[in-house]
């Protein structure tokens, strides 16, 4: 029998190469990818999750942060399928394994549908101090929170402050987020520029890592937070893609602690829920199929796009439904393949 440290990285190494799939071709997570294992002696998914083992351990809360608004010219409320459906999942993984209470931040025109989404992973949403209270509830109830978060600068700046000296987290998680450029822009893969229309969600990790509080970036692009750790791979591979420059580059300049890249985000969320469940030995903590498929077609009912196609489906990043319940379904495979092994 293997020993468990050497079952643990085979198994996150399968995990790390299943969800860098390009499924959808677009030629730049192989990159990423190296960029970032070369800053970790591990898989991404092992030493995120171990992180994030340490830093819950003794905690109630973790703050989630995420959702791109996307044709804002038409509309502020459309946004993609990519992000909150990872949010919500590892959202449930974290809570499963930790006991904590996921406060989840996004702009406040997505708020209505980020609290579906988040419903449909098996939270009550709650608000106010009724959230707080779930913990000793004398019956479970399994709680989250959606708040909404500014876009303008300087509130986001005095948010983060606030929210941190109220909640205490023990970590930020931060996936499929646009970060601030070297000059304080945000910029889309296409490289469209974001900034006046997504909250600064920068301003969360800037003030934990000042606190102290672990950070991780979540991304499948390179101009996510997060992407700092790799910045200079990151601007490259969106300045050749998008075919000019501006002003401090596409690529977000803002670092956090750890970075999982995969070749959608919600994936790198997936990977990071799934290598927990083995780390801790549970397979409850990794979802299955029909948890991904409730929770995908209520980013639809919620009224979330597929970035790639527009349409408001099941699908993200242009990859149809069926594909993203066959990679939970593997990924459900490797974890409890793993624990029989134990």
């Amino acid at each position: 029998m293997e020993d468990r440290e050497g079952s643990l990285i085979a198994c996150a190494e399968a995990i790390d190469r299943l969800i860098t799939v390009d499924i959808g071709s677009r030629g730049v997570i192989g990159k990423l990818y190296q960029a970032a294992r070369r800053l970790s002696s591990k898989p991404l998914v092992l030493t995120v999750t171990e992180a994030l083992q340490n830093a819950l351990r003794n905690k109630n809360i973790v703050f989630i942060a995420t959702g791109w608004p996307d044709r804002t010219a038409v509309d502020l409320t459309i946004a993609e399928t990519d992000g909150p459906s990872g949010a919500a999942i590892l959202a449930r993984a974290l809570h499963r394994a930790f006991g904590v209470i996921p406060i989840l931040l996004t702009e406040e025109q997505l708020v209505p549908g980020l609290c579906e989404v988040v419903g449909f992973a098996g939270f009550k949403v709650l608000f106010s101090e009724s959230v707080l209270r779930a913990r000793h509830s004398k019956g479970p109830v399994h709680a989250a929170t959606v708040l909404p978060f500014p876009i303008s600068l300087p509130e986001a700046q005095r948010e983060a402050k606030r929210l941190f000296d109220l909640y205490s987290p023990g970590a930020v998680i931060v996936i499929e987020k646009g970060g601030m450029n070297e000059s304080g822009a945000i910029y889309s893969c296409r490289g469209e520029e974001t900034t006046e229309t997504i909250a600064k969600a920068d301003q969360l990790v800037i003030e934990a890592r000042e606190r102290g509080i672990f950070t991780l970036g979540i991304g499948d692009g390179g101009n996510e937070i997060g992407m700092g750790l790799i910045h200079k791979e990151a601007e490259e591979i969106l300045a050749q893609g998008i075919g000019k420059s501006v002003s401090g580059g596409f690529a977000s300049s803002v670092t956090t602690d750890a970075l999982v890249v995969a070749a959608v985000s919600n994936w790198g969320a997936y990977g990071i829920a799934a290598c927990l469940g083995v780390l801790l030995q549970d397979q409850d903590i990794f979802h299955d199929e029909s948890v991904e498929r409730r929770v995908l077609e209520g980013c639809a009912h919620a009224g979330f796009i597929d970035g790639v196609t527009g349409y408001v489906e099941g699908s993200v990043d242009g990859i149809p439904i069926d594909v993203h319940l066959a990679l939970v379904r593997i990924l459900k495979s490797i974890v409890n393949q793993a624990l029989k092994r134990e």
